[in-house]
């Protein structure tokens, strides 16, 4: 498909979106300039049962109309045109706020590092209305898959509190299929494909003078998981988000930039207000947002049978699988971070061996915990827990003989000291407190319950 220079590009497009029925396959639909450039990605439900009920295929097909506009913000970002055009559906004002807040938060790294500011502006009538939808889903927990202690930490609570949920991934990269594995319960696999034509324009965006960057992905697997939820029948979608995930990075254009927003709180009751007036008995929310990662973390490390699976490296989950490695790569923020805020916990042979390397005695690596606790820059854009949580790690570990003579211990463990040493107790509750700021249901109240006892004092204490 020939492509257009960004300058020539004026609006972009909603086209058309349906599900194939044969093939369980969502496909979405996009344009530049009415049609001069299009696009289509497809999103397959693997062996979804069919679908007969006429109430279920209308709420299919509301959760599909959400889908197709919240996968939208992939394409629209490579030229960000001032102009939005929803062909194939007219907008409640609601429902356009929301997509505003959706791709300004959304992309707000992006506009960031690409030093633009995109005019977003959703177009609504002011006589549609939405319906919600009568249909009554199961009554079972789906618990989203990304390979990483998160997500780990929800599936072997919810066991061991009495919940049997199934598991869900978008994908099935080796972490989060060998986690499936070992969990031993049921799961749903989606495939997302996005269009081969925007890797190719995203391949040669210098020439067309085209963006590319961050998204909101998250936010995309929360509209999938919606529409999951009508074709494999269950009623809530349980996320691992933690808490730290509210917190930004920096400033930009005057608002606050943050890598994870599609991941945080404000996100979630959004998405939550969205959803109810199409879909009431679909809930959506975060097991894990009364926790921070040290918390998270402590809990991690009471299971070891994970170790040899488990991964949160990004480079583990590139779309290209030739380019994935299989495992850790030790040399990015995800991996310094998850490093630090299991060595507090974990016993260090033990952690070593998870990561192939000890990473805290390598010198090459003092600059990124530098920023990571505050000491050169902001927090990386990166899903890594706060600054004040990298801070509170390093004072845990000077104090522990097998890591305080460690290279990188020895280079920040000082100046983290005088800039946080007075304040170490207070972190010390504030981070292994649990907050009640959550959209967790009643349901789930003996979970919150254990994550309070596994949590006290911050040691990952067992029952």
């Amino acid at each position: 498909m020939p492509f257009l220079p960004r300058d020539r590009v004026a609006s972009f497009h909603f086209t058309r979106c349906f599900y194939d029925r044969e093939t369980k396959t969502a496909h979405l639909c996009y344009a530049f300039n009415g049609g001069a450039m299009t696009f289509e990605e497809t999103i397959v439900f693997n062996n979804a049962p069919d679908i007969d009920d006429p109430e279920r295929r209308q709420a299919l097909d509301a959760c599909l109309r959400l889908l197709h506009l919240a996968a939208g913000v992939s394409y629209y970002k490579a030229y960000i045109p001032d102009k939005i055009k929803t062909d194939c559906t007219v907008l409640t004002k609601a429902e356009a706020e929301f997509f505003n807040l959706f791709y300004t938060a959304g992309l707000g790294e992006f506009s960031c590092r690409n030093r633009v500011e995109p005019r977003i502006s959703f177009p609504y009538s002011e006589t549609a209305e939405t319906r919600p939808s009568p249909l009554k889903l199961q009554n079972r927990a789906a618990v989203p898959v990304g390979g990483g202690k998160d997500s780990i930490v929800s599936i072997e609570t919810l066991k061991s509190a009495g919940f049997s949920p199934v598991l869900f991934s978008v994908g099935l990269p080796r972490p989060i299929r060998e986690t499936i594995e070992l969990a031993g319960l049921p799961s749903i696999l989606v495939t997302r494909r996005i269009s081969p034509d925007l890797i190719a324009l995203n391949e040669n965006a210098a020439q067309y003078g085209a963006l590319n960057g961050h998204v909101p992905v998250t936010g995309v697997i929360a509209f999938i998981l919606m529409t999951a939820a009508v074709l494999y029948d269950f009623s809530d979608a349980v996320l691992s988000n933690e808490r730290s995930a509210n917190v930004g990075n920096t400033e930009y254009d005057g608002r606050v930039v943050n890598h994870q927003w599609s991941k945080s709180l404000e996100f979630e009751r959004a998405f939550r207000s969205l959803t109810q007036a199409v879909l009431p008995s679909f809930r959506y929310f975060s097991l894990l947002r009364p926790l921070s990662e040290l918390a998270i973390a402590s809990l991690f490390s009471q299971t070891r049978k994970y170790d040899a699976v488990f991964t949160s490296c990004n480079k583990a989950f590139k779309l290209d699988e030739r380019k994935r490695l299989d495992r850790w790569c030790a040399d990015c923020d995800k991996c310094r971070f998850v490093f630090l805020a299991l060595a507090p916990f974990m016993e260090k042979d033990r952690l070593v061996r998870v990561f192939g390397v000890n990473m805290l005695d390598d010198p090459a690596q003092t600059a990124g915990y530098e920023q990571l606790t505050g000491l050169s820059a902001f927090k990386p854009f990166e899903c890594v827990g706060e600054i004040e949580e990298s801070a509170l790690a390093f004072l845990m570990l000077a104090d522990k003989p097998e890591w305080k003579n460690d290279a990188v211990v020895r280079a920040v463990s000082d100046r983290v000291r005088r800039r946080y040493g007075e304040r170490r107790e207070i972190l010390f509750e504030k981070i292994f407190s649990l907050s009640d700021n959550h959209l967790i249901p009643e349901e789930y109240a003996n979970v919150i319950g254990k994550f309070e006892k596994q949590t006290r004092h911050g040691l990952g204490e067992r029952n």
